[in-house]
């Protein structure tokens, strides 16, 4: 089972960044739905480990955090992102999930924390006209929330995009 913790856009966010996603050549949008915040990677899990990743998660607590998104990224790979302003709160909540995962003896990538929201995804080789576009679409936004909960999330690849499912949704303290 592919996994990942996610905090997920609320709808009306998703509405407003699709209302953006107007047709750009050689670009493929995420869809509205599928957006969020990847706090933790986990990748293939077999479905015995599912219960300690769940009671790992269970265990955080955490106080609800402000979010900001605001201005537009790329990876080499020809990822489109939307930046997430880095502050104290979510950094902190980042390393207490890779904390309480790695203490429950869950084994997963560990990479450099760039909290975004995938946008899109085009062929590298398009990506510096493709960008251009995409950063004319959102310059000036700035799209803020509460989060107030993460969730732990399967990931099916299909070609038509990956299909996320929720597994488990864990709420602030204070919610």
């Amino acid at each position: 089972m592919r996994l990942f913790v996610a905090i997920d856009l609320p709808a009306e966010l998703q509405d407003s960044i699709a209302r953006a996603q107007l047709e750009v050549r050689h670009l493929k949008w995420t869809a509205p739905e599928r957006l969020h915040l990847t706090l933790q990677f986990l990748g293939e899990q077999p479905a015995h480990k599912l219960e300690a990743i769940h009671e790992a998660l269970d265990s955080i607590e955490f106080s609800p955090l402000p979010i900001r998104c605001e201005g537009i990224g790329q990876f080499r790979s020809g990822v489109i992102w939307l930046g997430v302003d880095q502050q104290p709160g979510l950094e902190q909540l980042q390393q207490r999930i890779g904390q309480q995962l790695r203490c429950a003896g869950i084994n997963f990538e560990q990479r450099l924390f760039k909290p975004h929201v995938t946008l899109g995804h085009c062929a590298t080789n398009r990506l510096s006209t493709v960008l251009e576009h995409v950063a004319a679409r959102f310059y000036g936004q700035a799209y803020c929330f509460e989060c107030d909960c993460f969730s732990l999330k399967s990931s099916l690849l299909r070609p038509s995009g990956a299909l996320h499912h929720v597994e488990a949704l864990f709420e602030s303290q204070t919610r």
